[in-house]
């Protein structure tokens, strides 16, 4: 059900179109979400919050206005369109006759919607899993366990006549478990997060979840610390694919693209990775974390083949993008924004690397010496020079073909268009996991995923010194 009426949505699409404009957008948004936390061995609560409103683009040329308001009225919208459509000078270059609505797949179906939720319920869930991780050892000093859901409506209406709409539903577990020994407190922090309803808690095992995570905690109290220099690194197979995403993933947006600060503009169709290596942006994956019906631009998703067996064959482009490239380029379905607040801009979707033919187990014997990254606490990447800093939540030591030693926290180095042409061997173990990513249109939901990837040398920052 379209909220907006169509007829007043026309007249607002003109007005932003009457000094001279290419293009003009309306972006509504309806959003909701709650929060389920325990912690202290204590319900929490529930934190609710709600964010609603308008935001019109116009378009001329390169330049670009934006603007957002919280009434939803004609009134506000016209107002609105006439102060922006101020910013450029000329005359009507283009009128929209008419609205066709657009209707595209339902990406993520839900089976259990909210409206079934039962509060008591979800905090009986929750409490599960601290007790698991409570069990695990004495020197558990705190759990926290969550349960985040949103449900957001969004409709389009643009010049190019089309209005459409996607209703969108996201659920996310989430416990972090510190332990202490003596003054020393240590964290491990998991999650799951899928486009679905409340059918991801039957498919959670979530006491194991949190047992796991408790496991990692009091393993970090003894870590040892890691070598410093250059070795061979394999990243384990899901939350390794958060190094894709940042460092090569964000070059490879459009916004990166046609400005030409990325190492990777003007190099359509050369070899940019290893042979092996196939990568794709895909918004269309079932109940994908970062998955759309339709993107913030109101663009059908697509699954785009950024990188096939090392050659570079599409960028992520929205339509302001792809205009500025020329040479034929279309939007991807790539636009994406955190609220009406902020513009679209390119950004990702469901990102990863493809399975290869290797085995983890024959990754990991072909190691002499080297580290095995499982996942990251985070990291940052330079656009302007594709140049990385990560830091390692969980690694190990890999020792003659074996996985020993668990590692402290440790610094990965590196520049994403190097990693590329430097991955050796890729198994068969494909995993995806949930995240957050921030730029300039906001925090938004995408997916990062991989198998487990060997790397043949990666600059690594550890306390140990060179072994």
């Amino acid at each position: 059900m379209m909220i907006l009426n169509a007829k007043s949505a026309l007249e607002v699409l003109n007005e932003c179109l009457k000094t001279g404009a290419d293009y003009s957008e309306i972006y509504y948004q309806d959003a909701m979400g709650r929060t389920y936390t325990r912690k202290y061995k204590k319900n929490q609560g529930v934190d609710i919050t709600r964010t609603r409103g308008i935001g019109i683009r116009i378009i001329k040329d390169d330049e670009v206005v934006y603007g957002y308001t919280p009434y939803i009225t004609k009134a506000a919208m016209v107002s609105l369109a006439r102060k922006l459509a101020e910013a450029f000078q000329g005359d009507r270059k283009k009128t929209v006759n008419k609205l066709v609505k657009k209707q595209y797949p339902v990406r993520s179906p839900i089976e259990k919607p909210f409206s079934l939720l039962n509060e008591s319920k979800i905090f009986r869930y929750l409490l599960r899993g601290e007790k698991a991780a409570y069990s695990y050892s004495e020197e558990i000093e705190q759990v926290t366990t969550g349960l985040c859901e949103t449900q957001e409506h969004v409709e389009i209406y643009n010049s190019d006549s089309i209005m459409t709409q996607d209703d969108r539903i996201r659920t996310r577990l989430v416990c972090n478990v510190v332990s202490k020994r003596g003054e020393s407190l240590k964290s491990s922090y998991k999650h799951k997060g899928l486009s679905k309803g409340l059918e991801l808690l039957d498919e959670t095992d979530f006491e194991k979840m949190c047992l796991n995570a408790a496991k990692i905690s009091i393993a970090l109290q003894s870590a040892i610390d890691g070598p410093s220099g250059e070795f061979p690194v394999v990243l384990g197979a899901g939350s390794g694919g958060v190094l894709f995403h940042e460092a090569c993933g964000h070059p490879l947006e459009g916004c990166a693209i046609s400005n030409k600060t990325s190492p990777f503009a003007d190099k359509m169709s050369t070899k940019i990775a290893s042979d092996i290596v196939n990568a794709y942006d895909d918004g269309t994956i079932e109940n994908g974390w970062g998955t759309l019906s339709v993107d913030d631009e109101g663009n059908q998703t697509t699954k785009n083949q950024l990188i096939k067996d090392g050659v570079l064959v599409s960028y992520m482009l929205d339509k302001y993008t792809a205009k500025r490239m020329g040479n034929g380029y279309k939007p991807t379905g790539s636009a994406r924004r955190e609220s009406y607040l902020f513009p679209p801009t390119t950004r990702m979707t469901n990102t990863y690397i493809a399975n290869g033919i290797s085995k983890k187990e024959d990754i990991i014997k072909s190691v002499k010496f080297g580290i095995y990254c499982e996942d990251f606490t985070g990291g940052q990447v330079n656009p302007n020079t594709d140049q990385f800093v990560f830091t390692s939540d969980t690694a190990y030591l890999i020792e003659d073909g074996k996985i020993t030693k668990m590692i402290k926290p440790t610094t990965f180095v590196g520049y994403g268009y190097e990693i590329l042409k430097r991955i050796t061997m890729i198994a068969d173990d494909g995993r995806r996991e949930p995240g957050f990513c921030s730029s300039d249109s906001g925090s938004i939901e995408v997916e990062t995923g991989q198998p487990t990837i060997l790397v043949s040398k990666i600059l690594v920052g550890g306390q140990g010194g060179q072994l």
